[in-house]
């Protein structure tokens, strides 16, 4: 059984800077896959069915934004995964994560037994293939566990107070023509609130008379 906790409502407290409301990013990254653009439903793929689940809410502007949570921490033995839609690389060799997320406190969750979690794990797989409707796990290539800096408790939540968690971590060596990345909750409470893909791509030089493109 899931553990109700008005996620919606902590979300709209959320408090966004200048540059995260307007999405502004350095001009030397180019952007690949931007949850908080989407227009609509993103979509991606979250089994078993009772695991992660997609909500909209609205950030302080006013503006849509679709995350994702999962918060079954009264039973153990959680396995519960989340995978995006297949993202070109663009021609890149090295691309970025970067997530950002909010996580409970697991002490400050009453009667729940000591098989919660405060940390998640993050996965890529690599394919030619566009439209994979299932991937094995043991296909996936883990790129981290991810541990929240700060954790938020029920003291918070009566606040509106968001502790909002910012990860980037890097893949190499990518070679096909795009990949899939993937969530695996074993036991937390999270709101994956965005996440961002992006490579970084060299500016314009001019050496010894001679002029090497952007790329």
């Amino acid at each position: 059984m899931a553990l109700l906790w008005i996620y919606p409502s902590l979300l709209t407290a959320l408090a966004l800077t200048p540059n995260q409301a307007l999405r502004n990013y350095p001009e030397n990254e180019v952007t690949l896959l931007d949850s908080m653009s989407a227009l609509g439903d993103l979509g991606w793929e979250a089994y078993p069915a009772e695991g992660w689940e997609e909500i909209s809410v609205m950030d302080e502007r006013n503006t849509p934004m679709r995350t994702y949570q999962v918060c079954n921490v009264m039973e153990a033995n959680q396995n519960n995964w989340l995978r995006t839609s297949h993202i070109p690389r663009d021609g890149a060799q090295r691309v970025y994560i970067e997530i950002k997320f909010t996580l409970r406190d697991c002490n400050s969750l009453p009667g729940v037994p000591g098989t919660c979690k405060e940390t998640f794990n993050m996965y890529y797989y690599e394919s030619n293939n566009a439209n994979l409707w299932f991937i094995k796990e043991s296909q996936y290539v883990k790129i981290d566990t991810i541990a929240a800096d700060e954790s938020f408790t029920q003291v918070d939540v009566g606040d509106r107070v968001m502790k909002l968690n910012t990860e980037v971590r890097d893949i190499s060596n990518l070679s096909k023509k795009g990949f899939y990345l993937a969530f695996q909750d074993v036991g937390a409470c999270i709101a994956l609130v965005s996440v961002r893909v992006f490579y970084k791509k060299c500016p314009l030089a001019v050496l010894n008379l001679a002029q090497f493109p952007t790329r």
